[in-house]
């Protein structure tokens, strides 16, 4: 870690899918998650970039992004929802972390991060790679969004080449 940087530890849980958030998400254990956390290297209150990696987990290219956003003057978080569940990487698996598991960490990680005097969370923003293009495109879905953090959002979503496998009945 840099003197600019930090890891942030918070609870989420592991609900397998989409059910799982609208109709138990309550019964879910909690699950310990990570992730780095990394200001410019200036004073002030920053707008927040939450990155999510694809199923090969955090790449050179990710954190390509993710230096540029800071050079913009934006904090950045990389969400470590794999190595938080002891899994490297979900090539083949994508059942041992799940979409909807890492879109609760990311909603978690924001709500975290909220209690950060540098960061304003009113300009956070969630981008992803692959799978975590999923994350950041369903983050969207306002169903699911009122379901876990209904006062608490991202204000922009960017997902890179996001699997688009599920078609919702309602489209807000």
């Amino acid at each position: 870690l840099t003197e600019n940087q930090e890891i942030v530890v918070f609870n989420s849980k592991n609900p397998f899918n989409f059910h799982d958030i609208f109709h138990r998400i309550d019964d879910i254990a909690d699950q310990q998650v990570f992730g780095i956390l990394t200001k410019p290297n200036k004073e002030g209150v920053f707008p927040l970039i939450i990155g999510v990696a694809g199923s090969a987990g955090w790449g050179d290219h990710h954190y390509g992004y993710l230096d540029r956003y800071l050079e913009l003057g934006v904090a950045v978080f990389s969400l470590h929802s794999f190595k938080s569940r002891n899994v490297e990487s979900t090539v083949g698996d994508q059942l041992t972390v799940t979409i909807p598991m890492m879109i609760n960490d990311a909603f978690m990680a924001l709500n975290k991060l909220s209690e950060d005097k540098n960061i304003d969370v009113n300009r956070a923003g969630i981008t992803g790679w692959s799978l975590g293009g999923g994350v950041t495109l369903f983050s969207a879905w306002s169903p699911i969004q009122e379901a876990i953090s209904p006062n608490l959002k991202f204000a922009a979503h960017l997902p890179f080449y996001p699997p688009c496998m599920i078609i919702p009945d309602e489209l807000r």
